[in-house]
Formats: C-alpha cells, structure tokens, sequence
C-alpha cells in the first residue's frame, strides 16, 4: 500500500472530515475519492457521514455510514439551516439546461448553502418525450464528469423514474456515482420500488420523494415537510395542523425547461431556509421560488410555513437571531440576511388554513414582465426558449 493510501486510512479512522484529509494528503476531493473507492476494491468497508455544513467525514461500514433507522442522516449543529431544492434537470435531453445547472451552483456558493437535495431525474434515461441529445449509455459519464462541483456542496437524491430506466442497460447511476462523486449521494442504498426516502435532520424528518407518495408519508412518523419531484410544475400544499393531511408539501418545479402544458418553461429552483428552537424542531421554513434567468437566479416570491402555530414577526425574529450570541455562533459566516431584499413581510400560513400556490401569482408574472422590460413577455419568452440549442440558454 502506498504511504499516501495510508495515511488516508489513518486519518478515517480517526473520523477526520475530508478536508482535513485533502490538506494533509496535498489531494484534492475528487483525487481522495478515487483513492477511497481503491481502497474499497481492496475490501475495505469505507461509508461517509454529510453534514449541513458542507463536510463530508469518511468511516468504516460498522459506524453506520449516513444511514440510520431506514433514514439518511444529515448531521446538523446549526439553528438555522440553508437547503436548495430542485428536481427534474433531465441531463442527455435537449431541454435540459446546464447552464440553469451552473447558476444554482453559484449561487449556492455566493449564499452559504451547502446541501442540495434533488427529487430525481438527473438524468433523461433511455426514454423520453423530446429529443435526447445524449445516449443513454453516455449520460453517467457525461454526468460524473460536467456537473459542477465545489468542495462544499453536496447533492443527495433520490432516483426518478428516468434514472432507473437504464437499469434495463444495466448500468447503475448511485453504482457509478459511489464510485467517482461522492459529493452526489443516493439518499437510499437501494433502488426501491417506490421513489421516496428520508433526511433525518436532528429528529425532523425530510421526507423526498420523486413520485408522490402519501402511503409512505403516512408510514413515517415526524415527518416535517414533504419534497415531491416529477410533476414539472410549482405548488405548495399546506395544511399542517389538520390531523389527515399533516405534513406541507412543496412540489419541486424543473430545473430545465421540461414543463406541462401552460406553464413557464424557465428552469425553477426552491431555495429553503429552516429554522430551528432550542430543541432543534422545525420553528418555521422560509420558502423561495426562483426562476433562472440570464445566468441570475431572481426571487419571484416567499411563502413561510409555520410549525409553531404562533404570530411571526419576521423582521424582529430575525434581529433576533443576528444578535443572539449562541444563534450567531451557529451561522455559518457567508449566509445572507434572507430578508436584506424582501419588501414586505412574507405571507404566513398558519393554523389549518389550506392554501395552493400555483406557477406565478400577479405579482411574480410582473417581476418576469419588469425583467424583460416588457408587459408582453411570452412571445418574447417563446422565442428565445425556441432558440435554445441542446440544453443551452441562448438568451439574446
């Protein structure tokens, strides 16, 4: 074995994260990667642990990996924690959309948000309603080697039904991801029947599902919020006190331009603040809907769900947390104010108040209209979408 292979083994023992590992080995995490799946082929039982603030720790199968009772554990030690949502990207299809892809990265990057959670169909799969542009069989390495990456970000997933379409190729994206990216995560070690698994955030459970599964949801006990991929459309169902239907759910919009009939085909993104007591329970999630336009990822809008049933004052709550020395401690330094751009204070919903929000309200569709500089945005819209070559944005 050579002395670097060594001193990687050394060092999971000692359960050091991977960056401490990468300086003292003079690699970087993809290198370190390579090497861990060579120790694996070597028997070694290497597992990984991810945590919220961007940390991937390696260790050996028996400290159980990032799997705990059925759920995928995220370690958390943050009051407040940032989440990106997105789904449906359709990768090797000719309305996928790498640059959409690269904007949400960056603005990960520029926000302080280190995990990404995907709701399945990364990839387009062997079958597909519009031209595919990418082989199927090429889609793992087109994958593996062109999606962004930045040491600390990472995306856990879920598979959709086009990703576990080339299984009848036999071939096997977690298989293939556990090999060469670590940084994108299989949320389950097995392919499933059904789409759905489970994050377990410090007790709270995140359930995320591809295809909408209330049977499971149901099964599950403390699940907090319910992350739904597949529809190619925007909503969030709310009705969190009503004993029946307990858990919000947001339907993931495409990061692509793959959407139903009447909708926008801009790729869409949710990016989701949780806010956590003392005991870390959920207290409130800020929800945004983003729309990436021209290389910027624009905030069309907020909702906040509110898991306390109390009356929320945004702006003093978050005074609040800015000033309180064991919430600031917590913060990771590069998060931004969330309210810094926000006029008026987010609606709340509260109660077992039922609410539905659709693709864009009035005020989102003028936010779209004041960005093209125009009230007649859709055959504007229509026409750069119609110029738009192989998943790339051609916006003149």
């Amino acid at each position: 074995m050579t002395e670097i292979n060594q001193k990687i083994l050394d060092m999971i023992r000692q359960k050091r994260p991977i960056e401490e590992i990468s300086k003292a080995v003079n690699l970087s995490h993809r290198q370190i990667y390579i090497r861990v799946s060579l120790l694996e082929n070597k028997g070694y039982c290497v597992g990984r642990k991810y945590n919220s603030n961007g940390e991937i720790t390696y260790t050996f199968a028996n400290d159980n990996s990032y799997h705990f009772n059925n759920s995928f554990e995220l370690l958390n030690e943050q009051k407040t924690l940032k989440i990106m949502a997105i789904s449906d990207q359709h990768i090797g299809n000719i309305k996928s959309d790498e640059e959409a892809i690269n904007t949400i990265y960056d603005y990960c990057i520029k926000n302080g948000i280190h995990v990404i959670i995907n709701c399945g169909d990364i990839l387009d799969g062997t079958f597909s309603h519009t031209e595919t542009t990418i082989d199927p069989e090429e889609q793992i390495d087109y994958l593996i080697n062109a999606y962004p990456f930045d040491k600390s970000i990472f995306t856990l997933y879920t598979p959709g039904d086009h990703d576990k379409s080339l299984l009848g190729c036999n071939i096997s994206l977690s298989a293939a991801l556990n090999k060469r990216r670590h940084d994108i995560c299989q949320l389950s070690k097995i392919n499933r029947n059904y789409h759905t698994d489970t994050i377990n955030i410090n007790g709270n459970n995140i359930m995320v599902s591809h295809k909408s599964s209330i049977y499971e949801e149901k099964k599950a006990t403390a699940v907090k919020l319910h992350l739904i991929g597949h529809k190619h459309t925007a909503k969030t169902l709310l009705n969190i006190n009503e004993s029946n239907l307990a858990t919000p759910r947001i339907i993931v919009p495409p990061l692509s331009r793959m959407s139903i009939p009447g909708e926008i085909n801009i790729p869409r993104a949710i990016e989701l603040t949780i806010y956590m007591d003392n005991d870390f329970q959920f207290r409130f999630v800020e929800k945004k809907d983003l729309l990436i336009l021209n290389d910027k990822a624009i905030n069309t809008g907020e909702t906040i769900i509110n898991y306390k049933n109390e009356d929320l004052d945004i702006f003093q709550l978050n005074y609040d947390i800015k000033n309180n020395d064991d919430d600031k401690n917590n913060l990771n330094n590069s998060n931004k104010n969330f309210v810094d751009d926000t006029p008026n204070t987010p609606k709340t919903f509260k109660d077992s108040e039922e609410k539905k929000v659709g693709e864009l309200n009035d005020e989102q569709k003028q936010l779209v209209n004041d960005f093209f500089g125009s009230g007649k945005s859709s055959k504007k819209l229509e026409n750069m979408i119609k110029g738009a070559r192989k998943g790339k944005q051609k916006w003149q």
